[in-house]
């Protein structure tokens, strides 16, 4: 099996993640839950792990708030920001239903608007003077962009949109769910940044998060026990132990916490930035193939492309039972982007995603593959 679909999670995780995840299964306790050694000891593995994610944006480590997932993380942030009726919150048109459906779930219940940022269709840049006209007569109360696309690779450029919101006090919500931990965000004028463990991260699923950066206001949404306080019928007031209740994902923390050392270990940046730029000019030269980049072709990990005369999907259902290589084909949970890049007519894009475990030869393997459709 070729595998090279990482956007979805990455495969293989390194073997000392396994060994951790393997050894917490069986071994580890409940944190926090008890005055036994072994519970003390969980508790101070989930600190160290806040400790190691907030070193990659060099922030307070008790502004690291874990989830079970990037889809939990967004909607707490989502249905806590305390969005009002008549506001306008923008969106880029590259995010993930993760973003998309909380949101328009919440527009059931109160009638604010959803506004999609204007970027060129040719060069993929944001259209500035459009978004500050845009911010001046419908001041922005929320501003959501990913950091890097999970179907097309995309690099974001999300900086000058936040510093342009953030002058009207706008919550700026960056979605690093595909990048967090090798290609770290500038994180000026941004309130909370979400991370999931089981892709860029290396670790496993269940484990993922948001970083509270501002001192804004998140209603809690979510309820129970946290091991301390147990009188109290409200939630404790700490970060972030306000925004955590039931019992922490010991066994998927632990890996995370061994992930993140040996992501500290490798250039994964390098690795994968060197194949993403090999696969490019390798697939420039098949004539059937038309992939989806800006004009400068800045994207990262990620290539979505489609083959002339294909539906997506036939071409990701061939790949595997053909050839044994195992891609993404679709829609790819982002309801805006294939408008943007025209890809409707295709059913959508074949997204090749990398890893620091792809070699050239299996991306030769790719290639040779698409030569016979």
């Amino acid at each position: 099996m070729i595998y090279l679909d990482n956007a979805a999670t990455t495969y293989p995780k390194p073997e000392c993640v396994y060994k951790v995840l393997d050894n917490a299964n069986r071994n580890a306790f409940n944190a926090g839950r008890g005055e036994y050694d072994e519970s003390r000891k969980a508790f101070e593995i989930i600190e160290d792990t806040r400790k190691k994610v907030a070193s990659f944006v060099d922030c307070d480590f008790n502004r690291v708030i874990f989830t079970s997932s990037a889809t939990e993380s967004l909607n707490m942030i989502i249905n806590g920001i305390s969005i009002e009726k008549g506001d306008y919150v923008y969106i880029s048109p590259f995010e993930h239903n993760a973003v998309v459906r909380p949101l328009k779930n919440l527009q059931k219940k109160i009638d604010f608007e959803i506004v999609i940022l204007p970027f060129n269709k040719k060069t993929w840049e944001p259209i500035i003077d459009k978004i500050k006209s845009d911010f001046a007569v419908n001041r922005p109360k929320a501003v959501f962009v990913s950091h890097v696309s999970n179907v097309t690779g995309f690099q974001v450029p999300y900086e000058e949109i936040f510093g342009l919101s953030s002058k009207y006090n706008s919550i700026n919500v960056l979605d690093c769910a595909q990048s967090y931990g090798i290609l770290n965000p500038n994180i000026e004028n941004t309130n909370y940044v979400v991370f999931a463990g089981h892709k860029s991260l290396y670790a496993s699923f269940g484990i993922a998060g948001f970083i509270k950066l501002k001192d804004d206001d998140l209603i809690e949404t979510k309820f129970g026990g946290t091991g301390s306080d147990s009188l109290n019928p409200n939630m404790p007031s700490k970060m972030p132990y306000k925004y955590e209740s039931g019992s922490a994902n010991i066994v998927a923390i632990s890996g995370l916490n061994t992930s993140i050392d040996w992501l500290k270990e490798n250039d994964i940046y390098r690795h994968e930035l060197d194949l993403t730029d090999y696969l490019i000019k390798e697939l420039i030269l098949l004539e059937k193939v038309h992939m989806y980049l800006p004009d400068n072709k800045k994207v990262f990990g990620i290539v979505s492309l489609s083959i002339e005369g294909y539906d997506s999907n036939d071409v990701g259902q061939i790949l595997s039972d053909e050839f044994g290589i195992c891609v993404r084909s679709g829609y790819h949970c982002a309801p805006y982007i294939h408008d943007f890049i025209d890809s409707i007519k295709y059913n959508g894009t074949v997204r090749i995603s990398l890893n620091f475990f792809n070699t050239k030869e299996e991306i030769d393997s790719l290639i040779n593959a698409m030569r016979t459709f």
